[in-house]
């Protein structure tokens, strides 16, 4: 009877191995929120499901408010007017050389430094407010993002977990905890 009490450990550290990986797996794929005496799970919706929601819905965004604010060149607190002013100053800097230029009058510098940095200001301002918008149409990446939402769904990257991940961790913890087990069982034995 002792002995058959001993293997009980076995069986009982697989289940909780097998428990383990199984929970994981919920954890990460479970697809609706779960509410526990009114209030919601933290750990529901699963991490994969959430993370990839997160990002498609985040990718979305960054790409109307990059075309919001290449529409309108007057908005003070976008990053294109921040880019551009950081190219200006950057060049602004770089352009220092053109007033160590001897014979010719300040202003003329002064003008010959800004005419420069302006032109190749302007050059940055039609690239990421007139080029990239239209790269962006051109190449329909709106409709890319929501072609890769659909088919980078949950139940893409749970097949592949399935397939690559769950089957051989399960067997990883039926072996880990068939170990276990078996040398509780031992100790069990030896104390009992």
């Amino acid at each position: 009877m002792l002995f058959l009490k001993s293997l009980l450990f076995i069986v009982w550290n697989i289940g909780w191995g097998l428990l383990l990986v199984y929970m994981l797996r919920w954890f990460l794929f479970n697809s609706r929120p779960r509410y526990f005496f009114g209030k919601r799970c933290i750990l529901t919706p699963g991490l994969i499901v959430r993370k990839r929601e997160w990002l498609f819905v985040k990718a979305r965004d960054l790409l109307h408010d990059y075309l919001r604010q290449a529409e309108d060149p007057h908005l003070p607190d976008g990053y294109i007017k921040a880019w551009e002013k950081k190219i200006h100053d950057f060049l602004w800097e770089k352009t220092g050389f053109v007033d160590s230029w001897p014979f010719l009058p300040a202003k003329l510098k002064h003008t010959i430094r800004t005419k420069i940095v302006d032109a190749f200001t302007g050059m940055a301002s039609k690239l990421l407010r007139n080029t990239v918008p239209r790269l962006l149409e051109q190449w329909r990446v709106e409709h890319r993002i929501d072609d890769y939402d659909f088919q980078f769904s949950s139940d893409f990257f749970l097949k592949y977990y399935n397939r690559y991940v769950h089957k051989y961790l399960a067997y990883f913890f039926i072996a880990l905890n068939l170990i276990i087990g078996i040398m509780n069982g031992i100790l069990y034995l030896f104390i009992g």
